[in-house]
């Protein structure tokens, strides 16, 4: 998935050299990896920025509204992945704090919303195909917000519960009943219909399935998927190994560098593609094979 690009600053800039016509002495090729990484996102950003700013004001169908909502996600996350990384480029020797474990935890965020928005904007989807998605979808959405605020009302000691559960049961009777009627018509089997209707699915055919269905080498998915949600999840691979990676939170060692510069890369291709779906499934409601449906 990862492709080579000549990013801005090196179509501007040649190598320094020398009063001897020799060159400078380099930096490292950590460092050298991890500021072209940057200066790549940066570029992609650039492109992204501009191209949502063009999508405000246009009439999109539900879907094109929803797909933008998760592309603007995905943009928000590497600009906040590219101010964390900037950072240590402004301050003072000896006080270079390179956050690389809430770099990598962006990443995975980005690497998650990218797929999402491409799942939500698949361009070989027919109506009911997209309508059993979004209602399984939406019946997540339900689940998910029935189990923290159950919690939440049970860490406050009981009492009065919240508005939402005055019409669950009547929302998610209708949500299985679209889902049962969606599942007839594309001839799901009972037992991945079941599957789906407990509320735990968010893509159909799983994570890796959408990761196929977007044309993402799965290869590359599972290894930036699992190296980052160490990070996440703070697991024992982003703990045991500190020493061994000269870890240091005031001038960022080779490893952190090298991390760093895997994930920026990560982000920018994963925003690459986003981009060029969108650009061509937004823009004007003719361009959503499905057409309105909210």
């Amino acid at each position: 998935m990862m492709r080579s690009r000549k990013t801005t600053k090196q179509r501007r800039e040649k190598p320094s050299r020398s009063s001897a016509g020799t060159a400078t002495p380099s930096t490292t090729p950590e460092q050298k990896a991890f500021d072209t990484a940057l200066e790549q996102l940066h570029d992609c950003l650039n492109a992204a920025t501009a191209l949502s700013g063009g999508r405000i004001g246009v009439v999109h169908t539900g879907r094109q509204n929803r797909v933008l909502m998760s592309y603007a996600k995905t943009i928000t996350h590497c600009m906040s992945l590219q101010a964390l990384s900037s950072k240590p480029q402004t301050m003072p020797e000896g006080n270079r704090l390179l956050d690389h474990f809430s770099v990598a935890a962006l990443a995975r965020c980005i690497v998650d919303s990218g797929i999402m928005t491409l799942y939500l904007s698949e361009p070989s989807l027919t109506l009911p195909q997209w309508d059993l998605r979004r209602h399984i979808l939406f019946l997540h959405d339900l689940t998910n917000r029935k189990r923290f605020l159950t919690s939440l009302v049970k860490a406050q000691g009981g009492g009065p519960k919240p508005p939402f559960f005055e019409n669950y049961d009547e929302i998610k009777r209708g949500l299985l009943s679209v889902i049962d009627s969606r599942c007839n018509e594309l001839h799901i089997p009972p037992d991945r219909r079941d599957e789906y209707k407990k509320g735990q699915t968010v893509f159909l055919d799983g994570v890796r399935g959408a990761v196929r269905e977007a044309g993402i080498d799965v290869n590359t998915f599972d290894f930036l998927h699992s190296y980052f949600s160490n990070h996440v999840h703070s697991h024992p691979v982003s703990l045991l190994r500190a020493d061994e990676q000269r870890i240091s939170f005031e001038s960022p060692s080779p490893f952190q560098l090298g991390l760093c510069a895997t994930a920026l890369g990560a982000a920018t291709d994963y925003l690459t593609a986003v981009n060029e779906r969108v650009e061509a499934f937004t823009g004007e409601m003719s361009r959503d094979p499905v057409g309105p449906l909210e």
